[in-house]
């Protein structure tokens, strides 16, 4: 039997329209009669329908008067549907969250292998040619990964480089992260169009290096989210109290594998100012570069 179906059958048993029942979960019962058809209910829907379903059937069997209300092996059989249907959405996240998983590992790979070929391209036109073929792979397979992780996909991002780029030489980046390729990839994109590079290898590294060099040195922070040691987050709620303006308001840009919502939400609380999604190309870092010139 479908998630929909069950659910269906329990809010029958039970006399609970599905109007009642979507104004216990705080929704629109269009809402929630088109999700039911779909089968597309969200696993936090989901769960706050079996929680509904849960406390309704709870009521009846302490609270029974006889007047039409289901017997008690009813209501036990309902119970069992609700714990089959608990049994789905765990299976259910289970499997989005490997698939979830494999599509972050795909990426790195590729990005790996996109970064790899970057560093060597300068040894011959046939890594130059594996470069170009495996940018394109990655292309191709982003909007893909995107969507499968439920990001948004800025197309532009994969557009040409800016030409304006030229009034960014000779500005100093500081790259934060706690990956050594990473880092690599992103120093020989920046480097060939003119950027001074500095590297720190996690959040308390970046706000030693802010602290140390005069006001105004930095002129970007090239910030990753997940480092040990001190992660981004912090590293930024730091740089942003310090006392001299010129440091605390250097332009930071986030960086992660991982852009859910909740992400994206945390950097701007901490005074991100951009977010950048790996595996990251030329042209996306750079549009976002020039945004602040």
């Amino acid at each position: 039997m479908k998630t929909a179906e069950t659910i269906n059958v329990v809010c029958s048993d039970l006399g609970i329209s599905k109007a009642e029942l979507a104004k216990r979960m705080g929704m629109l019962p269009s809402s929630l009669y088109r999700k039911l058809a779909r089968e597309s209910m969200t696993f936090e829907e989901f769960q706050k329908c079996l929680d509904v379903l849960g406390v309704a059937i709870e009521f009846d069997l302490r609270y029974k008067d006889g007047n039409g209300r289901s017997s008690q092996t009813s209501q036990e059989i309902l119970l069992e549907k609700i714990d089959m249907l608990e049994t789905e959405l765990e299976t259910a996240r289970k499997s989005e969250e490997f698939q979830r998983k494999s599509m972050r590992d795909l990426r790195t790979e590729l990005n790996s292998a996109v970064g790899y070929a970057e560093l060597g391209r300068r040894h011959g036109f046939k890594v130059e040619e594996y470069l170009e073929k495996m940018q394109l792979v990655l292309s191709s397979m982003e909007l893909t990964i995107s969507s499968a992780l439920g990001e948004a996909v800025d197309e532009e991002s994969e557009a040409e480089e800016p030409e304006n780029v030229y009034a960014l030489v000779g500005r100093r980046v500081l790259i934060v992260d706690d990956n050594k390729l990473n880092r690599e990839i992103m120093k020989e994109i920046l480097v060939d169009h003119g950027f001074i590079v500095e590297e720190a290898g996690d959040g308390r590294e970046a706000v030693a290096a802010m602290k140390a060099k005069e006001p105004g040195y930095y002129h970007f922070v090239l910030m990753d989210i997940e480092m040990p040691v001190m992660d981004g987050y912090e590293s930024t709620r730091l740089i942003r109290e310090l006392p001299n303006r010129m440091r605390a308001n250097v332009p930071i840009i986030a960086l992660t594998a991982n852009a859910v919502p909740e992400n994206r939400e945390m950097a701007a609380d901490v005074g991100m100012d951009d977010f950048l999604v790996k595996p990251i190309n030329s042209a996306r870092l750079l549009r976002s570069l020039i945004k602040f010139q």
